[in-house]
């Protein structure tokens, strides 16, 4: 197993969006709307994309400041008024402050 023992496993009976592969364990509960990979698949797809710094940024280089957009909303957990994104908000989804969206990440 390519994880530490200590890795929590979750049972499933699901196949390969790639290549058709039933796959029977993840280290993740799969929400369902997104595809899953086997290992190998997945494997594959990390081999072939291109190095990225911890931020995700192709390259490891960083890059010029992110685009941020002005706003005036109220956090969707806490309240906390948001004046500024990066990322122009459309309505549809709630929007949170950053430290309830790290806590909504963090589980």
């Amino acid at each position: 197993m390519a994880f530490g023992s200590d890795r929590q496993m979750y049972d499933v009976d699901l196949t390969c969006a790639k290549c058709g592969a039933h796959i029977s364990q993840l280290p993740f509960q799969p929400s369902g709307d997104r595809p899953v990979y086997c290992s190998d698949c997945n494997r594959a797809f990390r081999k072939d994309r291109p190095a990225t710094d911890r931020g995700g940024r192709a390259g490891g280089f960083s890059q010029a400041p992110r685009q941020m957009y002005s706003v005036n909303l109220n956090c969707a957990s806490c309240g906390q008024q948001i004046s500024e994104l990066p990322f122009q908000p459309t309505g549809d989804k709630p929007v949170y402050c950053r430290d309830c969206m790290q806590a909504r990440r963090n589980g």
